[in-house]
């Protein structure tokens, strides 16, 4: 009876050591097991891509320039957020900020890009290029409007046509700059074009292609527009 006895206290006493060796994960052990996750991708509302800025205030004594209300829906995973706006590829403004909008002071009658970036300590993501022209005298230039961009995959073929339609305040003549990514690789770039279509061109079943297309007026004017189109299976 004595030995029955042992025999199961030891055999309690090997199950609670072995389950208690199992449990001794170190703490970086358990941190690596936490997904890091980054931030996911913003979208930007305000100004209005490709469009003259209608959300703007007057600055009092101060008439070459006036204050933008940029806005953007929120990014999952997200600390922060940095406002970057370029006039002509330089910087014009960066600012980092805890919400979703923020006020900038800019010139007038001129044609700005801006990007939003989503932040954590793991990593940043950036948005869509987006444009705008703030508002101006009556003599000063308008930037174009964001091309409407539109993709036909024929199935018979395997080729693949991209058209645009752009359009312009002033009814300048438009020339175009044209990026084509197939996966993230660029298949196509051309510049300063003046038709408003690309055909015949090759492409994969089931593959994400993002297109972009610049519109520029003789000033130095222009706007920005941006799709991502899956071609079928």
């Amino acid at each position: 009876m004595i030995y029955k006895t042992l025999k199961y206290f030891t055999s309690l006493l090997l199950l609670f050591v072995c389950l208690n060796s199992c449990d001794k994960s170190t703490p970086e052990e358990t941190e690596k097991q936490i997904d890091k996750e980054v931030p996911t991708k913003v979208t930007g509302t305000l100004p209005v891509n490709g469009e003259p800025c209608s959300e703007f205030e007057l600055i009092p004594n101060n008439d070459t320039k006036v204050s933008i209300l940029f806005k953007w829906n929120a990014a999952q995973n997200t600390v922060n957020y940095t406002l970057e706006v370029l006039l002509n590829n330089q910087q014009a403004v960066s600012s980092t900020v805890g919400g979703l909008e923020t006020k900038v002071s800019l010139d007038r009658g001129k044609t700005y890009t801006w990007t939003v970036t989503s932040k954590n300590e793991f990593g940043t993501t950036e948005s869509d290029t987006y444009s705008f022209t703030t508002p101006g005298l009556a003599e000063v230039n308008y930037a174009p409007y964001a091309a409407e961009i539109s993709t036909d995959f024929n199935t018979l073929t395997q080729l693949l046509t991209i058209s645009w339609i752009g359009t312009d305040e002033d009814n300048d003549l438009l020339t175009y700059d044209v990026t084509i990514t197939e996966n993230e690789s660029e298949i196509i770039e051309e510049t300063d074009i003046t038709d408003n279509s690309i055909s015949g061109i090759e492409y994969n079943s089931g593959t994400e292609y993002y297109i972009k297309v610049i519109s520029k007026d003789s000033t130095g004017s222009f706007s920005v527009s941006e799709i991502t189109a899956n071609s079928p299976e």
